[in-house]
């Protein structure tokens, strides 16, 4: 096909094309609004876009209000503190539809917010419109594909999960508007917009763009220009677009590189280690294409297209020699999807993501068109051919429904008979309105699909979508009113306990959302990779590359560093009396009793606090360098945080050195014993029984013996060198049988072998048996602690797991006996050591040392803070302030330093006496990005000017 960049009316394309957007989106929308959802996802919406977005609105205000008075480099309110750019870039700064909230009142943000999304949804169609209509296609066939375009199974998600990701469907079709005026040497200007708004818009986003217009480019040209084209002059076209459009758009790309490669995403194992996808991808892939419905995306590769899109596909392919380039498209798209290591380039050569298949709805869409505009001159072969293909298909997707039986399957493959039967009847009826029908069918099935997608009746979206008005009350009530007596102050942090701070189904406490509290979570994409790596030497059970921190699982020391004063719980949730050492009930709302008098159902909010937070900023004269530090356990070195500092050698030269004694951390003895009585030696533990369990028995006599029996203690599970082997498939399934044989409890009808084998089959195929994923649970009387091996379908949320600390509380006496339970059959290894941490009035005066060093008269701004300090010697000036290269620093008005301290935090070496210590944040690459830029918009108005006095 050619495109051709001749004028053509677009205003009743435009019209139809809106008519029929706003039928689809009343159903697509209502099915939120009649159920009582608002259009935020209770995960990223609610935690990261509109959070985010409100306070991006804010800052834009006060800028235009105050122009000169600069820009917010570090901002307090991210978790431990954070880079402004490197949060705001990935989710606002480039976004235009962003700055549209600024034509609403604060009060109707939350609204905005909303109908942005469907507006980006609206103009991601009108884009598809407006490329297709560069083709010599009837407008009537034009508007079925824009409906295949925007409303499947990626859109339905992405569109209101992550509404960013919509602006990519907007740019897309304008790239290759762009790339094909070039090619026939028409002018490039329209291909440096789009190419300025991709790097500008999102630079994830711009990486799968930019890879997928050079793949197109090169199929493009080989296909169709290879024989015609002047090299030359494209060449230069497309040299100068690329270099115009990178230095326009470096003020944000320079610095968001580099907030990329200074992230906890740098470094992420390729593929998430896989060769091939799990055999349940392979299984439901074919079914993907129209399962518009279905929300399992399996490594994203989510189309779920109207049934009609199946068609569009296997005419172009059956028309191949007429369309290669589509057809060459679809042939690589396809071996694309069945390797993982495809789906990692386009993700950042991190995990095996296909979200680049958004590029593939283009030419899928567009082959709805093209079949429609041509149904009426199918020839009798084509016809059989299409009904034969259709029929293999179906055959191909029953194999799927054996193993997962999803009823989401029924409308698409009743749209799919329905669409075979309008082939035929617009191709043999001669009727006035022939693609009236195609349209009408087209709308009702994207509405049913979207319908099943999201309807929460049958566990649809819309279960994951706050509620019409809940995202005031997480703002306003979140702590249900405990934290309004406390004042808005930087220097100290809030938390909450470990899965126990309960707002509704799967929401995550990741972020506070609140403007007057900080909390130390932060979830967002791009994190501080020093913090990371704190969280991960620290072996932070809870750590996750989007959120290193979390509640830390509680753990005293640690939270004290962090410098949190406050923490939230709730009665009668998980670990609600694993309080960690030092934290007092402060206060609590009105105890609500159940209304059938179950005291386990009786609910309250507690507020505990704590004198024992350390200050943001303090002096140390105590240091332990890395030759010393590298043989301490995990224990030991939290343990320190209160005794000294840990800075390279050549920092703490003329520093105390660091002594950590034996009745810091206690070794506690153990013995491992299997539920079946058994001795288990952690070097071969091989579960050959999915109900069989093991008891960690602390042996306290030993201890006794010595008189170094610890009380008041926090109690650790610290788990190194884990191996983990899963059994084959085959061995798998014949223990599960085994093991329901073995179950006396079933009955004596229970006993059907091939039920069994089929249940155990099923299972373990649509589970990816075997796999590398498993858990280890240890448990107490104040709770269950997991380290935890994600699978590798989680795709970013993967990580390599073979080490973790288990905080499993503060007990006055140690229990005798924790709960191991592995959570999958096989074959385990690992080390396993059990320490005690006393926390008494030793430590308490070891942080009243830490307070009375603190930096006084804090100042704070928009890009860092300043204070006074006295120091009777050379000491270091420590923080729980994350590092970074942007931070400069100036004592008494000189430069100093900037130091990295206890592996993730600004520090500085202060000499004897009293000093005013100043710190000031800015922005890696931003300087340097906008002389870029500048230099980019030069170039720009010389072109501007050359090419207008060209054409004179």
């Amino acid at each position: 096909m050619n495109f051709s960049f001749e004028k053509k009316d677009f205003k009743k394309l435009f019209i139809w094309y809106s008519i029929s957007f706003a039928i689809v989106a009343f159903f697509v929308y209502g099915s939120y609004y009649f159920s009582g959802h608002s259009l935020i996802w209770q995960i990223d919406g609610s935690q990261q876009h509109l959070p985010l977005l409100i306070n991006y609105r804010k800052a834009l205000i006060e800028f235009l209000h105050h122009p000169f008075s600069g820009i917010t480099t570090w901002s307090w309110k991210y978790g431990l503190g954070a880079d402004t750019f490197q949060i705001y870039s990935y989710y606002t700064v480039g976004d235009i539809f962003a700055y549209l909230t600024l034509l609403f009142p604060a009060s109707k943000i939350i609204f905005a917010y909303q109908l942005m999304i469907i507006l980006r949804l609206y103009f991601a169609g009108l884009a598809f419109t407006y490329f297709a209509n560069h083709f010599d296609l009837k407008k009537s066939v034009i508007i079925p594909g824009a409906m295949v375009y925007i409303f499947n199974a990626y859109l339905l998600y992405a569109n209101v999960a992550q509404p960013f990701f919509t602006t990519a469907f907007i740019i897309f079709p304008l790239i290759i508007l762009g790339l094909e005026k070039v090619l026939q040497e028409k002018s490039a200007w329209m291909l440096t917009f789009a190419f300025t708004w991709m790097l500008i818009n999102n630079f994830y986003f711009a990486f799968i763009l930019g890879i997928g217009a050079m793949i197109y480019l090169v199929i493009r040209v080989f296909f169709t220009y290879r024989k015609t084209l002047n090299y030359f002059l494209i060449f230069r076209k497309l040299a100068g677009s690329t270099i115009l459009s990178l230095l326009l758009s470096s003020v944000l790309l320079i610095p968001e590189l580099l907030a990329v490669q200074n992230s906890t995403r740098a470094g992420s194992t390729f593929a998430n280690g896989l060769k091939f996808y799990p055999l349940y991808y392979y299984l439901a892939l074919p079914s993907q294409l129209i399962n518009g419905g279905n929300r399992d995306f399996y490594f994203w590769s989510a189309l779920g297209f109207s049934s009609i899109a199946f068609f569009g596909v296997i005419y172009v392919l059956a028309k191949y020699r007429k369309y290669p380039v589509m057809t060459a498209i679809f042939i690589l798209s396809g071996i694309m999807l069945l390797f993982p290591a495809f789906g990692a380039a386009f993700n950042g050569l991190m995990s095996p993501s296909n979200r680049w298949t958004l590029m593939l709805c283009l030419p899928v869409s567009l082959s709805v068109c093209i079949l429609l505009e041509h149904v009426k001159k199918l020839s009798p072969k084509m016809l059989k051919y299409i009904t034969i293909t259709t029929a293999i298909y179906i055959s191909i997707v029953g194999i799927n429904y054996y193993f997962q039986n999803s009823e989401k399957l029924f409308i698409p493959i009743i749209f799919l008979f329905v669409f075979l039967g309008l082939i035929f009847w617009l191709r043999f009826i001669d009727y006035k309105h022939t693609y009236r029908w195609a349209n009408i069918l087209v709308l009702l099935n994207v509405i049913l699909n979207a319908i099943y997608f999201e309807t929460p009746y049958n566990g649809g979206f819309a279960n994951e979508m706050l509620p019409a008005g809940a995202y005031d009350k997480l703002q306003n009530q979140r702590y249900a009113g405990l934290d309004s007596d406390i004042d808005n102050d930087n220097t100290f942090k809030v938390s909450t306990i470990s899965n126990n701070y309960y707002l509704g189904e799967d929401f995550k406490m990741y972020n506070t959302l609140n403007e007057k509290l900080h909390g130390i979570s932060s979830y967002y994409s791009l994190q501080n990779k020093y913090i990371g790596q704190f969280a991960l030497n620290m072996q932070n059970v809870q750590y996750e590359t989007n959120v290193p921190l979390q509640q830390f699982d509680d753990r005293s020391v640690i939270l004290n560093f962090l410098g949190v004063k406050y923490l939230f719980t709730q009665l009668n949730q998980e670990n609600d009396t694993k309080i960690p050492y030092g934290y007092h009930l402060d206060k609590t709302t009105r105890l609500i009793y159940d209304v059938n008098q179950n005291s386990s159902k009786n609910q309250q909010t507690r507020r505990y606090a704590t004198k024992n937070n350390f200050p943001l900023l303090y002096w140390q004269d105590t240091a332990i360098t890395p030759k010393n530090y590298d043989k301490l356990s995990v224990s030991q070195k939290e343990r320190l945080l209160s005794k000294a500092v840990f800075t390279s050698s050549n920092n703490a030269k003329g520093l105390k050195k660091a002594k950590i004694s034996n009745t810091d951390v206690i070794d506690i003895p153990y013995v491992l014993v299997s539920s079946r009585g058994n001795v288990i030696d952690t070097n071969n533990l091989e579960k050959l029984d999915a109900n069989e369990t093991y008891k960690l028995v602390l042996q306290l006599d030993k201890l006794k013996e010595k008189n170094n029996l610890p009380q008041n203690v926090e109690l650790h599970v610290e788990i190194n060198d884990i191996k983990y082997t899963p059994f084959s498939f085959k061995k798998q399934i014949a223990l599960e049988e085994k093991n329901q044989t073995d179950d006396l409890t079933n009955g004596l009808l229970a006993a059907n072998e091939k039920l069994a084998y089929y249940k155990y089959f099923r299972y373990h195929v649509l589970k990816g048996s075997p796999d590398m994923s498993y858990a280890l649970n240890i448990s107490s009387n104040l709770g269950t602690e997991t380290i935890a091996q994600p699978r590798q379908s989680k795709t970013s949320f993967f990580k390599i797991v073979n080490s973790g600390t288990m905080n499993m509380g503060y007990f006055k006496n140690l229990p005798e006996t924790l709960r191991l339970t592995p959570s999958k059959m096989g074959t385990y290894s690992f080390k396993l050591k059990v320490y005690a941490e006393p926390l008494n009035t030793s430590y308490d005066k070891e942080v009243a040392k830490i307070q009375k060093h603190a930096l006084q008269n804090l100042k704070f701004n928009k890009h860092g803070l300043e204070g006074k300090i006295t120091t009777n010697h050379t000491g270091i000036l420590t923080s729980s302030i994350p590092y970074s290269t942007g931070w400069t620093a100036t004592v008494d008005g000189k430069k100093a330093p900037v130091i990295r301290t206890n592996q993730a935090f600004v520090g500085l070496k202060l000499p004897q006496g009293t000093h005013k210590v100043k710190l000031v944040y800015n922005i890696p690459g931003l300087k340097l990005g906008m002389i870029t830029s500048i230099i980019g918009l030069i170039l720009l108005a010389i072109s501007l000017i050359y090419t207008k006095f060209k054409k004179k």
